[in-house]
This record gives C-alpha cells, structure tokens and sequence, in this order.
C-alpha cells in the first residue's frame, strides 16, 4: 500500500467516489494474464513497444522523453489498473474529470485504483516531471477481464505544438525559493502548470510541448552540448535516440515557437562563434532551416513566434538584430509556403521569477498564458487554415 497520505489524497481528490483508493502493487500481480489492456489516446511523442510475457496480449510499453505526455483511455467497470516502469518522473491521475491523484516515481510497479462507482469512466494519466535525460515507461491502463474495455477517446479537433527550452517545461514551478539542487529542480517541476498547457486546455485541444530545459536552436544555455540542440532533437520520437518521429494523426493547425536561449548566455573559448554577430547570422539561418522542417512536418499549420518588443529597447544593435532576423525568417516561410506567420509581441509585465533559478512561477506562468490565450482567441482563422492576408 502506498502511504497513509497519498491514499487519504486519493480520497479527497474524489468526493464524487469517497470509496476510491489507490494501491502500489510492487510485486506486479495485480495484472493477470487474462487482464485486459485499454487502447489509448496520447497526447506528445512516445516510442511503443509490445510488452512481453507474462503481460497480458496486447500490452504495450509507451517510453517517453519529452514532457508533458498524456494518455487518455475508457472503460466500464470499478477497477483499473496502471502498470509503470519508472523510478524518475511524478504523473498526475485524473478519473471522469475530477481533481488529480498524484503518482510519484512509481518504480517498476502496477498501480490499483478501487472503490470506483460501477459504470462508464474515463481516465487521464499526465507526466508532471521533466526526464529529458533518461528515458522512462508507462505500461498502460488495465481492467480485469469482466469489466468492458471502450474505445479510446477521441482527438480533439484542435492540435497546437509548442518547441521551447525551460520557459515551457514549469521548471522548478513548484519551489518556493529560487535556490535549488538539480534533484529538487526535476521534482519541483510541473509541466503542467506550464503555460504551454494552461493555454492547450483553455482552447480545449490535444497538444505537444517539445521542449528541454537550457535548450536553444543552434546553441544552449553556457555554450553546452553542441551536439543537443533543438535543430538536432526536434525531428526525434525520443531526444536520446535515432528514430525520426511519425504520426500522420497529428497535423496540428498551430505550432508556437520560443527560443533565445543562443544569446542568454556570453559565448565561451571553444565554441565555432567568433562573436554575437555571427552566432546571430548562424541562428537566423538555422531559424530558417528549421521553418521549413516544421513546415515539412506540419504543412497546414499557422506558425507563432512569441518575439521579445526589443523596438523598446536603447540598443540599436538589438533592433536591428530583431527587425532583420523577422524579416530573414518571414521570407524563409513564405518561401516554403507556410500558411501563415506571425511574431506576437511577447507581453510587458514584471515577472516574479521565484521558481528555482530564478525561472517563472505559477503566476508568471499564468500571466503568460493569459496573454496567449487572449491572442489566440482573437484570431479564430489560425484553426481555419487561412493564409496571411
């Protein structure tokens, strides 16, 4: 059995069901061989692979880097079971919509949900935590065999993409101080309180956030890891691997671009740049090759590039910067026939940066999407595939 505290939450988190409890089964017997496996809706980029004996027929591993992930599944009955392979990330259960159950670093380990109403349930599992440096599984939801497996739930009809650094990932949005360890900040973080995902579910559409803390397009936060940036990762099911991601169910109609970690950051002895001018040419052309990617990938989709107001700024050099580099990559859209571009200003509002190392927090975040939302709602045409003008 899980702790008194978790179990007590389980509760607390379904008034609706005051029966429900949740059980770790560390043994893994709780999902006989004649167990049935739920098919499943997911939200973000998972490598799939069939489970082995003993698991029931059917079963499969859904191993994942990216945060944010999602998994949505149905069925009748007053039973399910979730079965984990991993011992990193904290994941958010929520049953027919009501306030989510946490599941920390759940192990090697099935997960039993009793007590539920008789009936038609729909269940929602989310990754909390960011695990872009190892990759982990979740194994599925299960009911036992007398119990009616449904459908999985439908996409929604709108699909919004997100491609950003830590700005996007909550990280350390959970902490009270800025100062953090590495291990508080992968525990603290909560990518779904991030204003990626405020925004996705206030305009009630499936959605990827394909970001990684510290990243930027064609240089990372204190020149790290040449070889990791987004222009290399982005086409990847899982940034560790090889295998390019595929999936012609996701066309999104919206994909949100935000990266500047190339310049947070002055340029080290080593590195190919010379100075900030030609890591900002190198950015721009990388940012133009990287349109046309996303385009590739994405034909249909309207593309938003959240850009700082530097026209209010006193350095000529960054409004040159700002004006030349929209414009390099305007023309590179155009050129690749991306439907439609735009670069919204990002909002002017004093941010709080209380979250570890001084990242936003829970109302930064809020402000953000606030804005976001507020910009998105205001042009209904970016879901009708319209092009500029």
């Amino acid at each position: 059995m899980w702790t008194l505290a978790l179990a007590n939450l389980a509760m607390l988190a379904a008034p609706a069901q005051s029966a429900v409890t949740i059980t770790k089964d560390v043994t893994n017997r709780s999902i006989k061989s004649d167990a049935r496996p739920l098919p499943v809706h997911i939200g973000g980029r998972v490598a799939m692979a069939p489970l082995a004996a003993p698991a029931p027929k059917g079963a499969r591993a859904y191993v994942h880097q990216w945060p944010a992930v999602y998994w949505e599944a149905a069925f009748i009955g007053d039973r399910l079971i979730l079965k984990f392979d991993d011992d990193k990330n904290e994941y958010r259960l929520t049953i027919d919509h009501v306030a989510a159950i946490p599941i920390p670093q759940p192990g090697r380990a099935a997960v039993v949900v009793t007590g539920l109403r008789p009936g038609r349930h729909r269940a929602r599992l989310d990754k909390v935590t960011e695990s872009v440096e190892v990759a982990r599984a979740f194994n599925g939801f299960f009911v036992p065999r007398g119990e009616a497996v449904l459908p999985a739930p439908r996409a929604r009809s709108r699909q919004i993409e997100f491609i950003g650094d830590s700005g996007m990932t909550g990280y350390g949005i959970r902490s009270d101080t800025p100062t953090c360890t590495k291990e508080e900040v992968r525990l603290r973080t909560d990518s779904g309180a991030a204003w990626p995902s405020l925004v996705a579910h206030s305009i009630n559409a499936d959605y990827q956030i394909n970001a990684v803390s510290g990243i930027g397009l064609v240089r990372n936060y204190g020149g790290t890891a040449p070889e990791r940036v987004m222009s290399a990762l982005y086409p990847r099911t899982l940034p560790d691997g090889t295998a390019v991601w595929q999936n012609q169910s996701w066309q999104p109609q919206v994909v949100v671009v935000l990266l500047f970690n190339d310049f947070t950051t002055p340029i080290q002895p080593g590195e190919r740049w010379l100075d900030q001018t030609a890591l900002a040419d190198d950015y721009v052309r990388a940012y133009q090759q990287f349109i046309a990617t996303i385009h590739e990938r994405s034909p249909g989709a309207a593309l938003l590039l959240p850009w700082p107001n530097l026209a209010k700024g006193n350095d000529p050099a960054m409004q040159r910067f700002s004006s030349t580099a929209q414009a390099a990559i305007r023309a590179a859209a155009v050129k690749a026939g991306v439907p439609r571009i735009e670069f919204p200003s990002l909002p002017d509002f004093t941010p709080e940066n209380s979250a570890c190392d001084y990242h936003g927090s829970r109302s930064d975040h809020q402000n953000l999407a606030g804005w976001m939302i507020a910009w998105i709602k205001a042009q209904p045409e970016l879901w009708s595939g319209r092009r500029n003008g």
